[in-house]
């Protein structure tokens, strides 16, 4: 073989690889969806603190069974039941509505993201607006493409708060996610952002910044979320005083 057929061979065979190269999947990359079964059961304990200015104003946890109440399409229906709630607070008021025994429906996409309540259940007038903001403020959404560990995306989410006093105020996160890990079905998440608030209460105009940090472990093969903690600090101006807050929220799986 003559000198001149053996380049055009080594340039054949590496176009050859490119291409297969090209052409195959990346290692590693899998698509972090929501496609539960109807019927699945998943049963919650979550537990929540908020400090404002170091001093502890309230903590909270309950109990709350989720059951996949009918997947169609790109929405997914959620029936929650919460079995039992226990509060603590320094003040009436400063954690909200007791809400044991209540129950309710929401609607989330295949990516994570609730689209909110779709039927209020037994919920009280004050009970649903603290639902809705829980919801609207989870702090969690999946990737839209797939992605491998090291990977990030982002998510922005608006939700309106209770401030107390009959006030509220308007939150805005945006948050990037990172898949930390993947180790069989448990997929790891970070999260880490920034949350801008303002509104009013009591006749004072309120305004804050801060941040949200935290973690969420994903089961892939049952497209539910086995635990989830956050961070939420926040600055606010009210009424020309300073005031720190700070909420340190965790939700574990326990069936």
């Amino acid at each position: 073989m003559n000198a001149t057929r053996m380049r055009a061979l080594i340039r054949s065979a590496a176009a050859a690889a490119l291409a297969v190269g090209c052409a195959a999947p990346l290692y590693g990359q899998t698509l972090l969806r929501m496609t539960p079964a109807a019927g699945q059961v998943s049963r919650y304990v979550i537990e929540a603190e908020t400090s404002m200015s170091g001093t502890v104003m309230s903590t909270q946890s309950l109990y709350r069974t989720e059951t996949i109440a009918g997947v169609t399409g790109d929405v997914i229906e959620i029936q929650a039941v919460i079995d039992s709630s226990a509060v603590t607070e320094a003040m009436p008021g400063a954690s909200g509505p007791d809400l044991s025994g209540m129950s309710y429906t929401f609607g989330m996409d295949p990516r994570a993201r609730v689209t909110g309540l779709t039927d209020a259940g037994t919920l009280t007038a004050d009970a649903e607006v603290a639902i809705s903001a829980l919801l609207r403020s989870s702090f969690f959404e999946l990737p839209e493409g797939e992605v491998s560990p090291g990977d990030s995306w982002s998510g922005q989410v608006t939700a309106e708060i209770p401030a107390g006093m009959g006030g509220t105020m308007t939150m805005e996160t945006d948050v990037t996610y990172t898949l930390a890990n993947l180790d069989g079905d448990l997929a790891e998440i970070s999260l880490d952002g920034t949350v801008t608030m303002s509104g009013s209460a009591g006749g004072m105009t309120m305004d804050g910044t801060g941040s949200v940090s935290g973690t969420a472990i994903f089961d892939t093969g049952r497209s539910r979320l086995d635990s989830h903690d956050s961070v939420l600090n926040v600055d606010i101006n009210a009424g020309g005083m300073a005031i720190s807050m700070q909420t340190t929220t965790t939700r574990r799986i326990i069936s």
